[in-house]
């Protein structure tokens, strides 16, 4: 899509025309998905689509030429490109933090007491692990799980949720 087409598209969704919004997000849904799946999380596409509007929405749309060049094309894929780095960059941190959360939760008292207990943990994937640490172990609510593991509150919902029933059910077979 060239500067015109794009310039025209943007100025009517900043008027608040949001029936074209699907044309731009058509020209970038392909390096859209390619980062959400490179950040491996359930909201990451839809951070980056909250982005590409947010962005549309912030545009100097006079920077840009009204011409046939991909100027604008190559702005919004380098702004995309930079939000996934910035993402990337969050969740990394989450990660390392939760795993030092997890090593010392997984030393106290509370674990090593039971090693049924331990067992079942090990048959959870890591972020249910660390979510119910974190939620049953460290007291965290939903929202603050939600705000280290960068995902939304409903994710941690089921996470700890789908957690809790791999537990019981091996918890029940032992």
């Amino acid at each position: 899509m060239c500067n015109r087409e794009l310039l025209d598209i943007a100025n009517e969704i900043k008027n608040k025309d949001m029936s074209r919004f699907c044309e731009i997000y058509g020209a970038f849904a392909g390096l859209i998905h390619h980062f959400e799946i490179k950040l491996g999380y359930d909201d990451a596409g839809q951070e980056l689509t909250v982005f590409l509007l947010e962005l549309i929405y912030s545009l100097d749309t006079d920077k840009f030429l009204s011409d046939d060049t991909e100027q604008l094309n190559r702005y919004i894929a380098a702004s995309i490109r930079n939000k996934y780095i910035a993402l990337s960059k969050k969740k990394h941190r989450h990660m390392l933090e939760l795993c030092e959360l997890y090593d010392r939760a997984y030393c106290t008292e509370e674990l090593e007491g039971s090693l049924t207990l331990g067992d079942a943990m090990r048959q959870l994937n890591e972020r249910q692990r660390v979510s119910l640490i974190l939620k049953y172990i460290y007291g965290y609510s939903d929202a603050e799980i939600a705000g280290r593991l960068g995902i939304t509150r409903q994710a941690v919902n089921r996470l700890e949720r789908r957690g809790l029933e791999i537990l019981k059910e091996y918890l029940r077979l032992q």
